[in-house]
């Protein structure tokens, strides 16, 4: 699902909202949530999982043109973990 779907599903949702002001309203809500992420902020989304930073360590890497070593300093990724009731939802789910 796209962010364009997700807009036209809530502007069907809600009729009373312009898909503009959907628009509006996702965009908000992905920028609240990365900037909670930048802030070091955990961002839980009841049943469905939650977002955090983690700070994964430096490590040795190889070239895979010239096959020489380097060292891949440490950075920040993020991590999602999903709940329980997403988790059973999708096993639930037979895969297609």
């Amino acid at each position: 699902m796209t962010k364009g779907e997700l807009v036209q599903k809530l502007a069907r949702q809600f009729p009373g909202i312009r898909r503009e002001d959907a628009r509006i309203m996702i965009d908000l809500f992905l920028e609240s949530m990365k900037e909670g992420l930048r802030e070091g902020d955990t961002v839980e989304l009841r049943d469905f999982g939650v977002l955090r930073v983690r700070t994964r360590s430096e490590r040795k890497a190889r070239n895979p043109r010239t096959g020489t070593s380097v060292v891949v300093g440490s950075k920040k990724v993020p991590y999602f973990k999903q709940s329980r009731i997403l988790k059973a939802m999708l096993k639930s789910k037979p895969a297609e």
